[in-house]
């Protein structure tokens, strides 16, 4: 999924839950949006990658893409810094970086979610990044983005 995408259907769906827990605030939607496209962190062509000077480049070189960092293990990390470090950034961060694998799984490509253990991957093959069928996906979403934020200002 391109950046716009991820962040789009990342708040779709944790907007409810977070709505429900009072986590709407300035810090939880960073820490959502900074996890939803940290993951892309091994592409110096991602929106994130571009924005990070060297690091990008030295990930892809190691894992690839949607190599480690798309994986269980990557994600899990993240939950233990949110475990280690008990807050609505870091909570939200790693629910961010969760629903960006799981996006990613809906892809063409999919992700290798058990990797170093096993190469394989798990895809779901609904759409093709850059294609009509994201398109279509992130109007959908932005559809029920504005539907859920109507229903929260009512």
């Amino acid at each position: 999924m391109r950046y716009k995408t991820h962040l789009i259907t990342t708040f779709v769906l944790a907007t409810p839950s977070a709505y429900m827990t009072n986590n709407l605030d300035l810090l939880s939607v960073c820490g959502l949006a900074i996890g939803a496209l940290l993951p892309d962190i091994d592409e110096p062509n991602s929106f994130i990658g571009r924005r990070i000077p060297i690091i990008p480049n030295i990930v892809k070189i190691i894992f690839g893409h949607r190599g480690m960092t798309h994986t269980l293990l990557a994600t899990m990390l993240f939950v233990y810094l949110a475990i280690e470090f008990p807050n609505e950034f870091t909570k939200m961060l790693a629910l961010g970086y969760f629903l960006h694998i799981v996006e990613d799984t809906f892809s063409v490509n999919g992700v290798q979610w058990f990797a170093p253990i096993t190469a394989k991957k798990i895809a779901f093959k609904w759409y093709i990044t850059g294609k009509t069928s994201e398109t279509i996906i992130m109007g959908i979403m932005l559809i029920y983005l504005c539907l859920e934020y109507y229903i929260i200002l009512l």
